[in-house]
């Protein structure tokens, strides 16, 4: 009877860690994503809200290229022939002059969010539904993207990566601060300029190296500021010449030869070899799979970026705004397990501002500050391509 009871008892135990370990695995699991053609949009903060997911208007911006301005007060977005209005102080939403019923607009904690599906459909994105994945995915088709199968595949992957991480970093205990916490790098796109000056200035100040990608427009009218960023010790890569969407992805061979111009500037004016380039505006979706081809015959790298401090949308005037982006978002991906944290800025007046107090923040925090090293290459793009 007392062998029974026990093996009784032992089956009980295991059906309960079996039901505990799946109903953890779900709680665990209840993070949200939002999927762009064949990419998951690095998006923490998605909330459901009244049954519909929603973003912050300030992310999903930058990835739908929505031009958002501020009028009287109001948020205005203006695309495609349409444009949406959202007034936070009546909390209303108006499209095309007309008000709204309900409120795919919404403030909370002093940030808009957004309705993905209602912004989405209205500027003529499709959209697909994944629901054990609970993952939104936006796509267009005359944009080539994977199919509903591989994505879905993807995005396993990606939750799984996502909790394994997640149980190794709950067994270890956190790390006191130290200059091994994790490595931070800080790009510049679009100089060179008066500004480039001023951040190298910075970067000398506070004993940082970091990585600026130039216009070759611009290296060809400001040659002593090239020499002078090489000489301190920052890695220099293209940023193809124009910067001219219209231009640089007008043909694969249009593309590749903006960037082997910019390439040879640098060349030229550093004797530096520079592989790393960075493609205006990101990598998606703008980067065909034959300029992908393209760039790894030619044997570049690409970095895209973990962190946008949409330093470009803000005055001098609101640069601890950008300040706060960047610690906002370099936490976020530190905690998602983030060792190599890439940091997407411009050489622009308020950046010039923000930088010392954002050098200062990481420095305390305990993020190492280093330049790009092409002898130990991190792959970061959104393209997931580890060849680049």
């Amino acid at each position: 009877m007392r062998k029974n009871s026990a093996i009784i008892f032992f089956l009980l135990v295991t059906i309960f860690c079996i039901g505990s370990t799946k109903a953890s695995a779900e709680v665990k699991n209840s993070q949200r994503y939002v999927g762009l053609h064949d990419r998951v949009l690095p998006i923490e903060d998605i909330r459901v809200i009244d049954g519909d997911t929603k973003v912050p208007l300030a992310e999903i911006a930058k990835f739908l290229y929505l031009p958002v301005t501020v009028e009287n007060g109001a948020t205005v977005i203006n695309k495609r022939g349409k444009q949406f209005v959202f007034d936070p102080k009546t909390g209303e939403t108006i499209q095309d002059g007309k008000v709204l019923s309900w409120a795919p607009f919404i403030e909370e904690d002093g940030t808009i969010f957004i309705s993905v599906k209602y912004i989405s459909r209205e500027i003529g994105f499709k959209i697909d539904y994944l629901k054990k994945q609970q993952t939104i995915r936006i796509y267009r088709d005359d944009y080539e993207h994977m199919s509903r199968e591989l994505f879905e595949k993807m995005v396993i992957d990606l939750i799984e990566e996502k909790l394994t991480n997640q149980e190794t970093s709950e067994k270890l205990e956190e790390p006191e601060l130290n200059y091994e916490k994790a490595i931070v790098y800080l790009t510049f796109d679009d100089g060179p300029n008066q500004f480039t000056t001023i951040n190298n200035e910075t970067l000398k100040n506070y004993g940082v190296q970091a990585t600026f990608f130039f216009l070759g427009k611009q290296m060809q009218a400001n040659e002593k500021i090239v020499k002078t960023v090489a000489k301190d010790g920052h890695y220099i890569g293209t940023h193809s010449m124009t910067h001219d969407k219209n231009l640089v992805y007008k043909s694969t061979e249009a593309f590749i030869q903006e960037m082997n111009e910019g390439r040879d500037l640098i060349k030229q004016m550093t004797g530096n070899d520079a592989k790393l380039l960075r493609v205006p505006y990101g990598s998606v979706p703008h980067v065909t799979p034959e300029m992908e081809k393209e760039l790894i015959k030619h044997g570049y790298k690409m970095w895209d970026w973990d962190v946008d401090s949409n330093d470009w949308r803000y005055t001098v005037e609101q640069a601890n705004q950008i300040f706060n982006n960047v610690k906002r978002d370099v936490t976020r991906a530190y905690q998602s397990g983030d060792r190599h944290i890439v940091v997407l800025m411009h050489d622009r007046i308020q950046t010039t501002k923000a930088l010392p107090e954002i050098i200062e923040w990481l420095q305390a925090e305990g993020y190492m500050l280093q330049s790009y090293n092409p002898d130990e290459h991190i792959s970061q793009n959104f393209l997931r391509d580890t060849l680049l």
